[in-house]
């Protein structure tokens, strides 16, 4: 005898919806979440926000208040730390991805670059190609369990890249520093690959911390 059993998507969805708007910051760090409303604006009922919401509290996105969820705001100190977490990682994956770059992959890092300095860039658009630049560099490490963490780091932090793409005049610096890291990755020079990586991070860091500081 067969038993079917049939997987709702509504549940996933309102998940994925939700920690979409978590770290892309629609939804800012410290915002309180009203779960009708959600169910509202989903057109579903509230049972599957409250367990969306309740694994995004598993995963460290909100907390649960007595009668109000809260998205979770991570203190100077913190994101300072999640950006060393992610340096350590990819630097790691730079490593490894550079060993096995081919010249396709390449030219796919060419194109994202060449989109990313039109200077009419929506700033949504923007966050996603800074995000595919790095992410299609890494996947040619070949190592599934580094990308999810990478990536698990990255859901962290992003929501705090709303405040840096808000803060800087333009990505011109983003802009040239992309390019001095596609061509050490054309050179195959590991060692300034590594630095520029590094100096890219860290200057990303520093202006998100500036701009936390001066909300203070």
């Amino acid at each position: 005898m067969r038993e079917t059993i049939e997987v709702s998507t509504v549940n996933y969805e309102v998940y994925d919806r939700l920690k979409q708007r978590i770290t892309l910051g629609i939804i800012p760090p410290g915002k309180k979440i009203s779960i009708r409303t959600l169910a509202e604006s989903f057109g579903v009922s509230t049972m599957p926000v409250r367990e969306a919401l309740r694994k995004l509290q598993a995963e460290g996105f909100v907390t649960f208040e007595r009668r109000s969820v809260t998205v979770n705001e991570l203190s100077v100190e913190e994101v300072q730390q999640v950006f060393t977490i992610r340096l350590r990682m990819e630097l790691l994956a730079a490593e490894w991805s550079l060993e096995r770059v081919t010249p396709d992959d390449i030219g796919v890092l060419e194109d994202v670059l060449s989109t990313m300095a039109n200077p009419k860039i929506d700033v949504k658009e923007w966050r996603m190609l800074n995000k595919l630049f790095h992410m299609r560099f890494y996947q040619c490490s070949e190592s599934t369990h580094l990308l999810e963490l990478i990536r698990n780091v990255w859901d962290k932090v992003e929501p705090y890249m709303t405040i840096y793409s808000s803060t800087v005049e333009d990505f011109q610096e983003a802009q040239v520093q992309h390019s001095e890291i596609l061509e050490l990755i054309q050179k195959r020079d590991l060692p300034n690959l590594l630095e520029k990586i590094s100096d890219h991070l860290n200057y990303t860091c520093e202006v998100v911390i500036k701009a936390l500081a001066n909300k203070k």
